[in-house]
């Protein structure tokens, strides 16, 4: 019996204590600069699962984030970028790029690991997610878009430059 009560003690003592958490810091990815487009998936007509493997002209587009919390996207390449291996229209054919479109200026914001990019003059707002380790960070962003009683997905994946 002696024995028995300070280990009862003992172990009421040990469940009660609790460890201190500590916060874990937020990290705080730098953005601003230039990403390009690495790859694109979405399920429109036949979908398309593209990679800029796949399709080197993915590259060609653009994302720039500026420092005044403005982005612009634009498709610099010289010929359209078809991401299906058919370029007729009524077999399925999907671009990403056309060339001579002016670039897209949207704003944008970060909290964490999450940006958000907000077009101008449309209702269109995307999130991402940061990911990677500086010098190597990548961005998916994914959205669905409802059409015609239709849910479509698009994920996209932009690589910093």
């Amino acid at each position: 019996m002696k024995r028995l009560l300070p280990c009862l003690l003992l172990s009421l003592l040990l469940l009660t204590c609790k460890k201190k958490k500590e916060p874990v810091p937020a990290v705080n990815y730098n953005i601003v600069g230039i990403w390009s487009l690495h790859s694109y998936q979405n399920n429109f007509g036949k979908g398309a699962n593209a990679t800029v493997t796949q399709y080197p002209c993915l590259g060609y587009n653009t994302l720039i984030f500026y420092n005044d919390s403005t982005a612009s996207q634009i498709y610099t390449g010289i010929d359209t970028c078809f991401i299906t291996p058919t370029h007729v229209q009524a077999n399925g054919a999907q671009d990403y790029g056309l060339p001579g479109l002016l670039p897209l200026p949207s704003k944008w914001s970060q909290k964490g690991n999450i940006v958000k990019l907000i077009y101008q003059n449309t209702s269109l707002n995307v999130s991402g997610v940061i990911s990677g380790t500086p010098g190597k960070l990548q961005i998916t962003f994914k959205d669905t878009v409802v059409s015609g009683g239709n849910t479509y997905y698009i994920t996209s994946v932009e690589v910093q430059e």
